[in-house]
């Protein structure tokens, strides 16, 4: 059975990044994350032919590469190194749809003082008006136009300027581990102690579906945890979700009756089944995770692996134990 059964890394994994330590931002919504090591090498040839007699590997390098469903200009601002202002700020309002009567309307937001106002008519001419306060006057007839404008309130706002540099943090990718027999077993963790934003990011706004944010950039050779980690790059590794394990209300071992003849099929490996009840479906259990014992060792043994061999004529029991759940299995051994 155990040779059948395989783990799997699930969907993608959740983000985190820290800077100084502090928490900077996380991502749970990621459409993918990878990870890509590469190695350089360098080819040693001669002979005749000039055969390849050795590759010499150096340069390693690690990068990664995340794209987000959600919008968070946390992204952004760390791709840019920058802080995230809050205050006023002279925004647009595009196109707004304004009633007017008798050449009169009213904008749903005040323009900021001194600007001015751009309407499209419904003949498509581009008319400018001057606002007063938030009303505007063109022509006396009623109409429906949109106006475009600016106005003034508070926002979150982050800056690409031409100076500053990405930040540089550590990242932590967070994937689900699961099993084609038991289903979630824990998680792959993979940590970068130290990772650079490479800086470059894209923002995809498209018709059908939500906009996304791609960012990548690359892991900095750091001090191991340890001596004997020298330079590292990142940690792999697996967590054991002991809270997920296999909670089954009892146990099955087939065939639940073995006839083996010493003259021909003495040996027969066996199954265990775990149910679970209710709307769940059975599992397979590996045997490496029960106990085998013979009555009678004499008549037929039984290994750690579940396999049972007759080694004289007669009848014994395999007892098969799973935690507190047990059955048992009659063996007939023939000559």
């Amino acid at each position: 059975m155990a040779k059948n059964v395989k783990d799997f890394l699930v969907s993608t994994a959740d983000v985190a990044f820290y800077v100084n330590d502090a928490l900077a931002f996380t991502g749970t919504t990621s459409l993918n994350t990878s990870m890509t090591v590469s190695m350089e090498d360098q080819e040693v040839t001669g002979g005749q032919g000039n055969k390849l007699l050795y590759k010499f590997k150096y340069g390693r390098k690690l990068a990664s590469s995340i794209e987000f469903a959600e919008w968070n200009l946390g992204y952004i601002a760390a791709n840019l190194g920058s802080t995230i202002f809050t205050g006023l700020k002279d925004v647009f309002k595009v196109a707004e749809c304004i009633t007017l009567t008798s050449g009169v309307g009213t904008l749903s937001k005040t323009p900021v003082a001194g600007t001015k106002a751009y309407a499209e008519m419904t003949d498509g001419s581009i008319v400018e008006i001057t606002p007063v306060g938030a009303t505007v006057t063109t022509g006396t007839s009623n109409d429906n136009i949109k106006v475009t404008y600016q106005y003034s309130t508070t926002v979150k706002r982050v800056t690409v300027d031409a100076d500053s540099t990405p930040l540089l943090g550590r990242l932590v990718l967070t994937a689900q581990k699961h099993n084609n027999s038991i289903g979630k077993v824990g998680e792959i963790q993979i940590e970068v102690p130290s990772f650079q934003l490479s800086g470059n990011f894209d923002i995809s706004m498209t018709a059908a579906g939500t906009s996304t944010t791609k960012m990548d950039g690359d892991a900095l050779a750091v001090e191991g945890a340890s001596c004997s980690d020298g330079a590292v790059y990142a940690y792999i590794s697996e967590i054991d979700n002991v809270a997920g394990a296999v909670s089954v209300i009892d146990i099955v071992a087939t065939p639940s009756v073995i006839t083996l003849s010493l003259a021909g099929v003495k040996t027969k490996t066996i199954s265990v089944v775990g149910l679970k009840g209710g709307m769940y479906s059975n599992i397979s259990i590996e045997n490496t995770a029960c106990t085998f014992v013979s009555t009678t060792p004499a008549t037929a043994t039984v290994s750690v692996a579940g396999l049972i061999t007759g080694v004289a004529v007669g009848v014994v029991n395999v007892t098969v134990t799973y935690g507190t759940l047990q059955d048992v299995i009659q063996v007939t051994v023939t000559a």
